[in-house]
Parts: structure tokens; C-alpha cells; sequence
């Protein structure tokens, strides 16, 4: 059984920090470096190195946009951490990235992956969603790694 339900729509989010592996990348190549850059991510044992993690739910999170969703940005891969101790944590391979807080449209990719988060960033990207483009992120918790589910949170922060 789900350890939460979940409807789309929108979401009041705080504000919290993600430490993980990290890339700048736009969507012209964006396919090979996401790719790329979660293999990085499962196979230099991430998880393993992220010290005072929340728990183990997996954050993707979108930031530093120079612009629009054409435009590039960083996407970090990784895990909450308590605030308190970002700074203490980090080692060269790691990024930190903070989460703003605010309003953010809240959808669901679940089924087939990377197949139904990848048509979800598609009616982001063809959507009226007044975007801020500061931060958005995808949280894989226990029902992505579910049988049949695999449902991605996708969090997308609008002008409030």
C-alpha cells in the first residue's frame, strides 16, 4: 500500500536543500546529459555520499535557468539534506542546490518511464503555466519504485 495519495494541482512548497551530482545542459542535448548524468549518479553511489540525507527519496531538480525552458540550466540529482548542515557536507564531486519556496504546479508522470515523464515535461513545455524558472524538481519516492506504478512528482514553480 502507498505510504501517500496524490492529486495534481498545486502545492505550497518550503523552501529545503538537495546535495547530489550536477550538470548545465539545455534541452538541445538534454536527453544524452540526464542520461548520462544518472548513470553517474547510481554508479559512483551517490546515495553513499551524501551525509545527514532526510531519507532516501531521490530529488531532480532544475535550477539556475538562463531563461526560458529553451534556454540552459542545471540539474542537480540527489537528496534532501537538513539545512543545517549543507555546508559541512560537501565534497568536489558534489553539488548543493536550494529548493526555493513558493507555489508550484504539482503533476503526476506514472507508467512506462522515461516515457510518461517525458510527455509530461512536454505539456509543461506546450502549457500557459506562467513559470518562474527559478526552481522545479521531480521527486522519486516509494511509489516510483512500486510494480506498475513508477510515478514521478514533477513540481513546477509558477509566479505566485
Amino acid at each position: 500500500m502507498s505510504q501517500y495519495e496524490v492529486k495534481a494541482g498545486l502545492a505550497e512548497v518550503d523552501s529545503f536543500n538537495v546535495v547530489g551530482v550536477s550538470v548545465v545542459t539545455d534541452n538541445s542535448k538534454g536527453t544524452e546529459d540526464i542520461n548520462a548524468l544518472w548513470e553517474r549518479f547510481f554508479k559512483d553511489s551517490i546515495g553513499q555520499k551524501v551525509a545527514n540525507k532526510t531519507d532516501d527519496v531521490i530529488y531532480a531538480v532544475y535550477s539556475d535557468y538562463e531563461g526560458d525552458h529553451e534556454a540552459p540550466y542545471r540539474l542537480t540529482i540527489g537528496y534532501r539534506v537538513k539545512d543545517e548542515r549543507v555546508e559541512g557536507q560537501m565534497t568536489p564531486d558534489l553539488h548543493h542546490v536550494a529548493v526555493q519556496g513558493g507555489e508550484y504546479a504539482l503533476l503526476s508522470a506514472a507508467g512506462d518511464q522515461p516515457k510518461a515523464l517525458i510527455e509530461t515535461w512536454e505539456a509543461i513545455w506546450s502549457s500557459d503555466l506562467d513559470r518562474e524558472f527559478k526552481t522545479d524538481f521531480e521527486v522519486y519516492g516509494p511509489r516510483f519504485f512500486e510494480d506498475g506504478l513508477h510515478e514521478v512528482l514533477v513540481h513546477i514553480g509558477i509566479q505566485g
